[in-house]
């Protein structure tokens, strides 16, 4: 029972991060009904491809990452494909924590404490804490991650009571002016896709949760469920109380022209208790930190294991994989100012190509029969699934053109 805990709490914990924070900047763009309508949809895709993906780990026999796994259907193209995608996306998942991280941190000391500290000095602490962390046992890691994922979840639902109180529910933005617009959708599609990326774990709980196909599902369910829910709430909540307060940033945040910091603070200002300003400081910053656990122990594992044979030191194997887990997605942070929706963006179309696309072209390549999941025998699942991750690969294109 404690393990499909743990197992459930790491895959939402990975799931609510950074983009649960930037899903109110993008989605004002649409209104509540459709942005409701388009989270719920996401979250079916995600569950159903989290099958597929579960099922090739289980039909191999041991949880091993993508590439490998392409590799083991495949061939050798199908594995590069899996593994250079794999890790993209998570360096630019860990390159989003890190800079929203610091980001809030530096707002925070400045606006609360008047402390002054550039975003360089603290998106360095931030990594070396998140290195330390990485170099903990997975059991250790899975208890510190359950209480920061339940004192998250506890902020949150303060949080959502405390801003719910504010709401004006006879002026709700329902639908917004842009909503039927094509470029809106392309524009939102890719980032809204990212806040549910969990798929740099499958490895890791396969192992963890001892093959256990049962336990799996239910975590998977659930964990992609819990952010779902958190993310309906949390939009609606902060889309209407600043409609309603702050039309003036509602209107920047429909144009685009709005940043992650500046949203914090609006919010931390509208709350009308004092300790609800200080909660919407730590929901961001919990939320970044499950986050960081979460993608960080995928892409530490993989590289641990890839360095088995290179480096007998098994205390060396670690500390350079969690070195190299972290060093480039910080460099990245310290190079590319400023690109916090744009690497999500580009993290979508990377998870397009590695949560549905690749997965489900080797789950057809298996040519299984007994499967663990008997949803996978429906095709039309499948393909369904495909035709969304296309339009989020179309949408990405679309918007660096």
């Amino acid at each position: 029972m404690h393990k499909k805990m743990g197992a459930i709490l790491l895959v939402a914990g990975t799931c609510i991060g950074s983009g649960m924070i930037a899903l109110p900047l993008v989605l004002a763009k649409l209104g509540l009904v459709p942005s409701i309508l388009l989270m719920l949809v996401i979250w079916f895709v995600m569950y159903h491809t989290s099958l597929i993906n579960l099922e090739l780990n289980l039909q191999a026999n041991q949880g091993l990452p993508l590439g490998e796994l392409g590799k083991k259907f495949s061939g050798r193209t199908a594995e590069l494909i899996g593994t250079i995608s794999l890790k993209l996306l998570s360096y630019c998942l860990l390159a989003v924590f890190i800079y929203g991280g610091s980001s809030i941190v530096q707002e925070l000391l400045a606006s609360k404490m008047a402390i002054e500290y550039s975003l360089e000095s603290i998106a360095t602490w931030y990594t070396l804490i998140a290195i330390v962390m990485l170099l903990l046992p997975l059991k250790l890691i899975d208890y510190f991650n359950r209480l920061l994922f339940v004192g998250l979840l506890g902020v949150v639902a303060i949080l959502i009571l405390g801003l719910a109180l504010s709401i004006n529910w006879s002026n709700l933005p329902l639908f917004s002016t842009d909503y039927a617009d094509v470029s809106t959708w392309t524009a939102l599609l890719p980032v809204v896709f990212t806040s549910f990326g969990f798929q740099v774990i499958f490895h890791t709980l396969t192992n963890y949760c001892k093959k256990n196909a049962k336990i799996l599902k239910q975590a998977f369910f659930w964990g992609s469920l819990i952010p779902a829910i958190v993310y309906i709430l949390w939009t609606c909540c902060i889309l209407s109380v600043v409609y309603h307060d702050h039309p003036g940033f509602y209107h920047q945040m429909v144009e685009g022209k709005a940043e992650v910091g500046e949203l914090i603070q609006v919010l931390s200002g509208v709350a009308k208790w004092q300790s609800v300003q200080l909660l919407v400081w730590w929901i961001s910053l919990l939320a970044i930190a499950t986050s960081v656990i979460g993608v960080g122990i995928g892409l530490f594992d993989s590289l641990r294991g890839m360095m088995h044979k290179s480096i007998s030191n098994a205390s060396m194997r670690s500390i350079l994989a969690a070195v190299i887990t972290m060093g480039p997605a910080y460099l990245a942070v310290i190079y590319i100012p400023n690109a916090f929706i744009t690497v999500l963006g580009l993290a979508g179309m990377i998870l397009a190509i590695i949560a549905v696309i690749l997965p489900a072209y080797l789950f057809w390549k298996m040519k299984a029969t007994d499967f663990h999941f008997h949803e996978l025998k429906k095709n039309w699942l499948i393909h369904f699934s495909i035709v969304v991750a296309m339009a989020i690969i179309v949408s990405e294109i679309y918007n660096m053109l």
